[in-house]
């Protein structure tokens, strides 16, 4: 009996279902699922609320729940690498603030590499500088005065975390200014606060949306570290006024996703997320805490992680931090 060979129709049914078959993930419908949004900081802070927001406003669009969780701890080096061993395949992602550009000049390892093991998504928003804020009892109200009282007194300053960009702002402001202070290192933010206000420590940088309920219980603020005045406290000097070559611009949340995953899944999530912070509504939300929102493709944000590491790894220099 001859053999039997299917009609050409019939084939070419047989070979568009055995292609379908073998499509990646990424040209399937996607998302199909949940999404992870990894904060690797405790619940709570600015990088949380930022992502809650962010996160809330592209489930729609995307069909699908973005779960936002946070997974602290090493300054941020746990939940990174969470997601750095995560499957490249749209459905694990990380939110950081500039930790993510920091770690590797501050530890001596790190379980990943920033750049070989992570994909660019979005960058959500940037803060345009921290205040410096002193303790109420503290007799100093400028920054002039606040040099000249190192030079003969102890002076302790809180950082939430060696490597934190308010710990680097604080070594980097006593490095440029040639004076002496110490570090305490606190668990998060609110302890260094509480610790500011009850006079244990001297001095901490903050961001301007977390300053208002600080300045209004007797904290001081004495000086902006951005390049431009604080639309906030648009008559408050710029520390760089006094020291010379110190400019630290603020912070900046960022979205990532394990390294290979698809092109065309960081173009949908890129996509989503710069129409998101567009919406007047997530727009306050992001002001709110403390940042503007920003436009980047996957690539320009690929540069701007670049340049920020540049910047750090010179900030880091100059501190005279040791990795540790």
């Amino acid at each position: 009996m001859p053999a039997r060979y299917p009609k050409t129709g019939h084939l070419i049914i047989v070979l568009v279902l055995l292609l379908g078959a073998t499509l990646p993930a990424s040209a399937q419908q996607y998302p199909t699922r949940a999404v992870h949004l990894i904060v690797p900081f405790t619940p709570g802070g600015t990088p949380e609320i930022v992502a809650r927001v962010v996160a809330a406003a592209i489930e729609r669009p995307l069909g699908q729940s973005v779960i936002v969780e946070s997974r602290p701890g090493a300054n941020g080096i746990i939940g990174m690498q969470n997601v750095a061993m995560a499957a490249p395949d749209g459905y694990t992602l990380l939110q950081t603030p500039p930790a993510f550009v920091i770690n590797p000049y501050v530890h001596k390892t790190l379980p990943f590499d920033i750049f070989r093991d992570f994909a660019p998504v979005a960058n959500v928003g940037i803060s345009r500088g921290y205040l410096m804020l002193v303790r109420p009892t503290l007799p100093v109200h400028t920054v002039a005065e606040l040099i000249d009282y190192a030079k003969t007194h102890r002076v302790l300053y809180g950082s939430p975390g060696i490597g934190n960009t308010l710990h680097l702002a604080a070594a980097l402001f006593g490095a440029k200014a040639g004076i002496k202070m110490e570090n305490v290192v606190f668990r998060d933010n609110g302890p260094m606060v509480t610790a500011l206000l009850a006079g244990t420590i001297d001095l901490v940088f903050e961001s301007p949306a977390s300053a208002s309920a600080l300045l209004a219980s007797g904290i001081r603020a004495i000086g902006f570290t951005g390049t431009e005045p604080s639309p906030d406290y648009p008559n408050l000097p710029l520390v760089k006024e006094t020291v010379p070559g110190f400019e630290i611009a603020g912070s900046w949340e960022g979205w990532l996703a394990p390294a290979k995953t698809p092109a065309d899944i960081i173009t949908r999530l890129n996509t989503e997320v710069r129409a998101a912070v567009k919406i007047p509504s997530v727009k306050h939300g992001i002001e709110v805490a403390g940042y503007e929102p920003t436009d980047m493709s996957p690539a320009e944000f690929g540069s701007f992680l670049h340049a920020e590491a540049e910047r750090y790894a010179e900030a880091v220099k100059a501190a005279h931090i040791e990795p540790q």
